[in-house]
């Protein structure tokens, strides 16, 4: 394998200075095209390659994005994380990751690590600790510093570009399908209640259900989701289980499985988990598809805009959910596109 040569050892065997050669290689008006072809021939030749550090200090730019998620442990982060990926993967940018554990700590240290000239920009989900402290200063310090973005997870007072998804209609829409099924006892099931988006898909029930229902909600960790699911489907209090993410919606399953209400229709589950998971249970699971990847590509798009755009309004863009219907419990919902 040849050794790349450096910038001053190329000038030395072409004998031209190091000035020329730089604007040679980049295209400078300056510089002929003959002499542009020479330079680039021998560049290629002698295996030269520019020191991208150097590049960058002297450009002021990194060609580099940071990405901080919450978890990719949750099925729909990794796949916007993914959908991110593809699209960053096509440009000039790389993209540098860094996962929170749901820790305010580790997100402070993360955007003011990423944001001290490591990278571009900067596209967050915001975790769950730093929602529940509501102390947003390390990210309101970007702004008109670096772009930021916000996926999924947002925070409505800052301004900069967001891309979600619409869960309160989600999940309204989830619901009234049950209703008009003729589901009369509707319990909602969620362990995120601490979260922005928990909050918003539990309003989506409490508005469904409204004038129509008692609202029946409950909400903890899923040990506790599950001995209150058990009393009160051995109570007969519930026809109908509206859970808010995967980890509620497999514990609703669990204990509707373990009760045997399913197969028989006695009780009918819409929740949110993966498609990987749902394919494989056995009675099937119908959910809420929040199209992860479509989220994340969107949202690398947007960022990239504003990369060549710094100068603008914030813009806001909602991705629709849709249903996911695999064979139980849920009549016509496998015609559904909440959003049509």
């Amino acid at each position: 394998m040849k050794k790349n040569i450096t910038i001053k050892e190329l000038s030395k065997i072409l004998e031209v200075s190091i000035s020329t050669v730089s604007k040679a290689l980049n295209d400078s008006y300056e510089i002929s095209d003959t002499t542009k072809e020479r330079i680039k021939s021998a560049a290629k030749l002698h295996n030269y390659k520019p020191n991208k550090l150097a590049v960058n200090l002297k450009s002021g730019k990194t060609n580099t994005i940071g990405v901080v998620l919450p978890s990719i442990k949750n099925f729909f982060m990794s796949r916007v994380l993914r959908g991110i990926d593809s699209v960053i993967a096509k440009s000039q940018y790389n993209i540098i990751i860094s996962i929170t554990n749901e820790s305010y700590d580790k997100e402070v240290q993360s955007v003011q690590t990423l944001s001290n000239g490591l990278v571009d920009a900067i596209i967050i989900a915001v975790s769950e600790e730093t929602q529940i402290k509501q102390e947003f200063s390390h990210l309101n310090s970007l702004i008109g510093d670096i772009p930021l973005l916000m996926v999924d997870r947002i925070v409505n007072s800052i301004s900069c570009d967001k891309v979600l998804v619409d869960d309160y209609n989600a999940v309204f829409n989830a619901v009234n399908e049950l209703i008009n099924e003729g589901r009369k006892s509707i319990a909602l099931v969620s362990s995120i209640n601490n979260l922005n988006v928990g909050k918003l898909r539990t309003k989506g029930y409490e508005s469904a259900v409204e004038n129509k229902q008692d609202a029946i909600i409950v909400e903890g960790s899923e040990e506790y989701l599950e001995k209150e699911l058990i009393k009160l489907i051995d109570l007969n209090k519930i026809d109908a289980i509206m859970a808010l993410d995967q980890e509620s919606t497999l514990a609703a399953y669990r204990i509707g499985k373990r009760k045997e209400v399913l197969t028989n229709k006695k009780v009918a589950i819409i929740g949110y988990a993966s498609r990987v998971i749902s394919e494989h249970l056995t009675p099937k699971l119908t959910t809420i598809d929040q199209h992860g990847k479509k989220v994340g590509s969107t949202s690398a798009r947007l960022l990239l805009k504003r990369l060549d755009e710094f100068d603008g309004d914030p813009e806001s863009i909602v991705i629709n959910s849709t249903v996911q219907f695999n064979g139980i419990n849920c009549g016509d919902l496998r015609k559904i596109n909440f959003y049509k």
